[in-house]
């Protein structure tokens, strides 16, 4: 009995035992809990990224070079990216400049050409409600006075003009346009932006203060991508020279170069258009105007650096239309560039008997300018102005071989035929009208000569080629 119970005991012993081993679980792999710090990473169902290689055991470990940054545009802020079309309009408006940079909704207009010299017309069938910019390159008529009907027809945002002022009509009339307009004026300085939204103007000059306020224009520097456009007003030689000689701020090698001063001689040195180096030259001239611009000399030199030349005078309204990467031209009135083939040779000379003339009268001779007549009520064309001369002295003269001329560019001249002066008496020289009663003299001009944006003087001189007389107007 003893020893059954004894055996008993032993079997619920064993069996407590083995109720008390843990049975095995089936065991999954389980990603660690995150730490305090650490916010879990949202799920995702993008693969994990590959590990980063790492270097072969013998290499040496170097920092990352740090990247170079891409080089910023030059001298202006950040240019429109290549695509967005940007229209340049070179507008016919006779012998003056009016210049429309459009791109999309923003315009500029740099100068305006004489008073009433057609662009309204034209500006409203680009321009776009206001105009973000109005440049006046410098106060002569035939770059402002067209600015005065814009300011009173067009919203003018800003307005900058060189600081240079002026005696005339045209001038005072400009300004108090300007100062009537809701608009933020500025005097342009050396290396100023002008901006209006995606257009950015670098100002090359006026570098420093010149005598004559044609070297005092506003040079402007526009980069549409990779494309250039330098508008130089009538800048000449002197302000050319200037700008080259600022070694901080380089002029710019460019594609478009609208050249100074309506293509005078005056202008477009052979050094400027070496260092600008033009594909495309644009002068803006009146056909038939009384200067004879372009001059033979400016063709020459643009003809020697390559650029194909076009003008408002052959080719009317030139527009330039580009996307920062090549450029097209749309002209008016399509026709070949011009070129230095299509000047007009120089005559050889041949000698011929020369008249007999009346012995010379000395420079003190008593016959005189006395008069210069300009009304100005026939805008541009004033055929009934005219230079009044008289004879003060006590002896006839006879003025066969003498000339009267414009001394501002030696244009237009008028060389009298055998004609003998009273003492007391005037005759008068027009510009386009003949007066059988005052002598039948006429310059033939279909232009106004005098009191126009050039510094007007008249000098006469006789058969010898002395000056004889002198009169400003």
């Amino acid at each position: 009995m003893k020893k059954l119970t004894l055996i008993g005991t032993t079997v619920l012993i064993l069996l407590l035992v083995v109720s008390c081993i843990p049975t095995p679980k089936q065991t999954f792999p389980q990603t660690p809990p995150p730490s305090p710090t650490d916010t879990p990473p949202p799920a995702s169902t993008t693969p994990p990224p590959s590990p980063l290689p790492t270097a072969p055991p013998d290499s040496t470990s170097m920092p990352a070079p740090t990247p170079t940054p891409a080089p910023g545009p030059s001298l202006t802020t950040a240019p429109p990216s290549a695509g967005e079309e940007l229209k340049v309009h070179f507008i016919d408006v006779g012998q003056g400049d009016a210049i429309l940079v459009d791109l999309k909704e923003i315009e500029v207009l740099i100068d305006g050409g004489e008073r009433f010299s057609g662009a309204i017309p034209y500006l409203k069938t680009y321009v776009d409600g206001p105009l973000e910019v109005m440049v006046a390159t410098h106060p002569h008529a035939d770059h402002i006075g067209g600015l005065i009907e814009v300011l009173d027809i067009f919203e003018v945002k800003q307005i900058w003009h060189n600081g240079d002022d002026s005696d005339s009509a045209t001038y005072k009339n400009f300004m108090a346009a300007v100062q009537s307009e809701n608009a933020d004026v500025h005097t342009a300085k050396l290396h100023d932006q002008i901006v209006a939204d995606g257009l950015s103007f670098y100002v090359h000059n006026p570098s420093r203060a010149f005598d004559t306020t044609n070297n005092n224009s506003i040079v402007l520097h526009l980069a549409h991508g990779d494309i250039d456009f330098l508008f130089t007003g009538d800048a000449e030689k002197e302000a050319e020279g200037a700008m080259m000689a600022l070694s901080s701020v380089p002029v710019p090698n460019v594609e478009i170069l609208k050249i100074g001063h309506h293509g005078s001689k005056t202008a477009s040195s052979q050094d400027f258009l070496s260092i600008t180096s033009p594909e495309v030259a644009v002068y803006m001239a009146g056909e038939g105007n009384r200067y004879g611009h372009p001059h033979d000399e400016a063709i020459t030199a643009l003809d020697a650096v390559g650029a194909k030349i076009y003008g408002t005078d052959i080719h009317g309204n030139i527009m330039v239309i580009t996307d920062g990467d090549t450029y097209t031209l749309q002209l008016e009135k399509p026709t070949e560039p011009l070129s230095i083939t299509d000047l007009t040779p120089l005559p050889t000379p041949t000698p011929t008997p020369q008249p007999t003339l009346p012995p010379a009268l000395p420079a003190t001779t008593n016959v005189q300018i006395t008069k210069i007549f300009y009304d100005g009520l026939v805008s541009r064309v004033e055929s009934d102005e005219y230079v009044e001369i008289t004879n003060l002295g006590d002896e006839p003269q006879d003025l066969a071989g003498w000339v009267l001329k414009d001394t501002s560019e030696e244009y237009p001249s008028f060389t009298f035929p055998s004609y003998v002066l009273t003492p007391g008496a005037s005759i008068r020289v027009y510009t386009n009208e003949i007066h059988d009663e005052w002598g039948g003299f006429s310059f033939g001009s279909g232009k106004a000569v005098w009191n126009n944006s050039e510094a007007d003087t008249a000098a006469l001189y006789d058969a010898q080629g002395n000056e004889v007389s002198r009169k400003s107007y």
